[in-house]
This record gives C-alpha cells, sequence and structure tokens, in this order.
C-alpha cells in the first residue's frame, strides 16, 4: 500500500467546499473542511495529481513542507493586471454552476482568468503542465520519493469547449489572447473585440447559456461621476441585449464590488431580470459579490 500523505490546501474562504469537491474529483479522496482550509490524506502520486490539476488551490502542503510552486500565481498571468487570481476565477465559475458543457461568455474580459480557467477545466489540461519540474523538485524533498514511480499525468480528450472572451478593449482582448497561449489553451477560446451595443447583433438568439463576469466597477466619489454614468449606460445596454442572446434557463454573474452596485441591479430589473447574492468574499483590499441576474 502507498504510504499516505498529511495534505492542507490552503482555499479561498468561503469557498473551501469547492476545494473539498475538487480533491474528490481528482483523487477520490474525501477532505475536512476547515477555516480557509481543506485537509486530506493522499499518497505521492496523488499529490503529484493535484500540483498539477488542482486549480481552486492558493497553496498546498505535505507533512508541513510546502509542495506547490505558488498556485494562486498563475505562470499565464504574464500580461495585463487588475484582473482576479485564476484560483479565484475558478472557484467562481463553480459557484456560478459551470460544468464545461455549455457555451459561457465574458463580455469584459480583463487579462483572460475567466476564460483561461474555463478552458483548462473544461479541456482537463493541467493548469500546472508547464510547472511539473518545480513541483517535482519540491516533491523530492518528502520521504520515500525515491520509491515512488510518479505517472506523467496528461489531459483527457474532451470536446472543444464554447467560450468566448470579449472586450471593449483590443489591448485586453490582445493580453487575453497571449495569456491563454501561455497557459497552453488559446485554440479552445474565441476571442474577439466587441462593443456592448452591437452584442445582440453578433450574438445567435438564444445561444448563451452562462455569462460569467468581472465587470467595471461603479466609482465612489465626485470625480466619477462621468465614469458612473458611461457604465450605468453600459449595464442597461448589456441587460437589454442579453434578453436577446441569453437562452431562457440562462444566467448572468457578475463579480461586483459590495454596496456600489445599485445601478447594476436597476438595469437588470428594467429587463426583467432578478439579483441574488450567491457568494460574498474578500479579493485585495475589497469586498465583493457574486451577483446571480436570472428571470
Amino acid at each position: 500500500m502507498a504510504e499516505k500523505y498529511d495534505c492542507t490546501i490552503i482555499a479561498w474562504k468561503g469557498f473551501e467546499d469547492i476545494a473539498a469537491a475538487e480533491v474528490n474529483e481528482l483523487i477520490g479522496a474525501k477532505a475536512a473542511v476547515a477555516d480557509g482550509a481543506v485537509e486530506f490524506g493522499a499518497s505521492l502520486g496523488d499529490l503529484f495529481r493535484l500540483c498539477l490539476f488542482s486549480q481552486s488551490a492558493r497553496n498546498m502542503f505535505c507533512n508541513g513542507t510546502k509542495v506547490s510552486p505558488g498556485l494562486e500565481g498563475r505562470e499565464y498571468a504574464a500580461l495585463g493586471g487588475d484582473d482576479l487570481p485564476g484560483s479565484l476565477a475558478y472557484v467562481l465559475l463553480r459557484k456560478a454552476g459551470y460544468t464545461g458543457k455549455q457555451f459561457l461568455f465574458d463580455p469584459f474580459t480583463r487579462s483572460g482568468s475567466f476564460a483561461i480557467e474555463e478552458a483548462l477545466f473544461s479541456s482537463g489540461f493541467p493548469v500546472n503542465y508547464y510547472g511539473k519540474g518545480a513541483i517535482l523538485s519540491r516533491l523530492q524533498k518528502l520521504p520515500g520519493f525515491s520509491k515512488v514511480s510518479l505517472p506523467d499525468y496528461v489531459s483527457k480528450k474532451s470536446p472543444r469547449p464554447k467560450i468566448l472572451s470579449s472586450s471593449q478593449s483590443m489591448q485586453d482582448v490582445r493580453f487575453a489572447e497571449k495569456n491563454a497561449k501561455l497557459a497552453g489553451v488559446n485554440k479552445l477560446i474565441r476571442f474577439s473585440r466587441l462593443d456592448i451595443e452591437w452584442l445582440d447583433a453578433k450574438l445567435d438568439d438564444k445561444s448563451v447559456d452562462l455569462v460569467l463576469s468581472y465587470p467595471p466597477q461603479f466609482g465612489s466619489d465626485n470625480f466619477a461621476a462621468g465614469a458612473n454614468a458611461r457604465l450605468e449606460k453600459t449595464f442597461d445596454t448589456f441587460f437589454d441585449h442579453a434578453t436577446f442572446f441569453l437562452k431562457k434557463a440562462g444566467n448572468v454573474f457578475f463579480v461586483l464590488r459590495k454596496g456600489s452596485y445599485g445601478k447594476a441591479v436597476a438595469a437588470a430589473r428594467a429587463c426583467k431580470f432578478s439579483a441574488v447574492v450567491v457568494s460574498s468574499f474578500n479579493f485585495g483590499s475589497g469586498e465583493f459579490d457574486l451577483v446571480r441576474f436570472g428571470r
């Protein structure tokens, strides 16, 4: 019997259940949920698999030794900025109910985090495939490493996912596409510069299952008044067009700064969408909500 190691994954607070579910999906182990972490036993081979594939882990420890090469800071996140970390984007997409089979649309891409994590998850391509060497160098510090032959895990073969990542900024689109290439999934994502005003002309009627995005945020000071007015119009236009391209049972999920998105909710309600806060979490120095808009 393979030796079992005591392992801990550092997870995003409030999303420990998703990290525990991912452990079970990847290695079949039941993880105990703690505050901001999940704990479980794993063989060396299973640990290697987790280090390669885990998208929810911010860090991973085994017998007190750090075995992950900084999972939260993805190697692909080299261009652009002001985006969500890959591990946070992943748990949010799972919270939104993404299964890998829906047509998913991010209309406000920044540097591609949502689209890239979606492509990695749906295709089964290892998030840390290009970091295998760093992972192995850390696993070599564990007792019993020389006695174990680690498998060279490859991704499962899956149908091409339907993912559209767009922005009104061509620079953001280019950054997202280049980051996806660094992650090895650029051919699985459709990138496009799309103006919000033209979404109903560029997307087919009732074609999109799920919208998931981190849109521009409303400002809170007098200097942001002009930007707020433009953003309010953007949300008005988006939800008006969403009644056309979103499937009847489809949903829109936006990451919005807590306490500042009343006008976005008003725009949604004007188009017969209801708003529900699915999760609340801290990111950087701010508090955010994952808000579901559905009909």
